[in-house]
């Protein structure tokens, strides 16, 4: 099946929910085993629709119980945003909260481990990058074209802006690699994405992103709280983040178990 076709499939059969922490709507999904002893928390990346998850929750939900959810359109800042998705998680009485995160839910996986320790059982984080100094300063650097885009998109017309942005992420995750199966896939997996974006849904995503330059780098001793219950899970050939700011995560979580994946950066959300 396409994209397309699994993913109206997936939303069949598991609908979404709401729920109001501080006043602020979070459109979420609990699903699985009701009575499992962990909770896998799946924290989505820059495209901000959680449901692009499906292949992993479907997998996973015999075992487990899963939480996920989209990013509050009303917090544009990731200090607040991880505050905000611990609340969550207590209101709904989660259980031993393991944290999944991949790209930029990677770095929103590695904030609240830092912020939470106590409160995570473990971590896993796929195609991302670590938060070290050197690497945020790597990320200012690639986000610049973020600042640049945003700007465009208040002046010029979102359906010239969309064109643009499906074009360069299908380059960014380095499709012309894959082998024609998964080509067509995620030519279709992007085709979905940008149907669902708006112009508002966009700017948030796009300003999410750009703060990633403004958190608090870590130090060797913040890694030190969790990498020894992570689990690091990269694609051999992710054009989303420098080789640099790739090896930097390694050896920043020296105690972690790291697994590679064959294919570009999305290849973590729908290969073994």
């Amino acid at each position: 099946m396409s994209f397309t076709e699994e993913i109206q499939s997936f939303s069949k059969a598991h609908p979404f929910a709401e729920e109001k922490i501080d006043g602020i709507s979070t459109r979420y999904l609990l699903c699985g085993k009701a009575d499992a002893r962990y909770t896998l928390v799946y924290l989505v990346g820059g495209t901000g629709i959680s449901d692009v998850w499906f292949n992993h929750i479907i997998q996973m939900e015999k075992d487990y119980r899963i939480l996920t959810f989209d990013y509050p359109m009303e917090i544009g800042n990731f200090e607040q945003l991880a505050d905000h998705i611990m609340k969550l998680i207590k209101k709904l009485n989660i259980r031993n909260p393991v944290l999944i995160g991949a790209s930029l839910g990677g770095f929103i996986a590695q904030l609240i481990a830092r912020r939470y320790p106590d409160m995570v059982s473990a971590v896993a984080l796929y195609s991302t990058c670590s938060l070290s100094q050197a690497s945020i300063a790597d990320l200012k650097k690639q986000y610049k074209s973020y600042g640049v885009m945003m700007g465009l998109m208040k002046v010029v017309p979102y359906s010239w802006i969309k064109k643009i942005l499906f074009a360069a992420s299908k380059k960014q995750v380095g499709m012309e690699n894959e082998d024609p199966t998964n080509r067509a896939y995620m030519e279709d997996f992007f085709a979905w994405i940008y149907g669902q974006y708006t112009k508002e849904f966009d700017l948030h995503m796009t300003g999410l992103i750009i703060d990633v330059a403004g958190i608090k780098p870590f130090e060797p001793s913040d890694y030190k709280r969790f990498d020894d219950k992570t689990l690091l899970v990269l694609p051999k050939a992710d054009k989303a983040f420098s080789e640099a700011a790739q090896a930097d995560l390694l050896l920043s979580m020296p105690r972690a178990r790291a697994v590679k994946v064959e294919g570009g950066h999305t290849a973590t959300l729908y290969k073994g």
